[in-house]
């Protein structure tokens, strides 16, 4: 989980929103893509779900493949399934 974007919703391109379920609960978590230019990281490992205060969200590298951004969107969704079971069901 990375708590480091902090300018998300300024420097994001929205692409969509996924639906995570959690419980009884559904919750939209909105999936934003970002130029990760700079970063040397490996790709896979750029993206991912995000927690800033009360805003969440998955973030993807918009220069990869649509094949690896649907891999960082799923594990941004599995991610989040975590964070949010631990947060409402303990």
């Amino acid at each position: 989980m990375n708590n480091e974007s902090q300018t998300v919703s300024q420097t994001g391109r929205l692409l969509g929103v996924v639906q995570v379920r959690v419980g009884g609960r559904l919750y939209a978590v909105p999936v934003q893509a970002m130029d990760f230019a700079s970063d040397q990281s490996d790709a896979q490992e750029r993206g991912g779900f995000f927690v800033q205060g009360d805003t969440m969200g998955i973030l993807v590298d918009e220069a990869v493949s649509e094949q690896q951004q649907q891999s960082q969107v799923r594990a941004g969704c599995e991610e989040a399934v975590r964070h949010l079971s631990a947060k409402f069901l303990n």
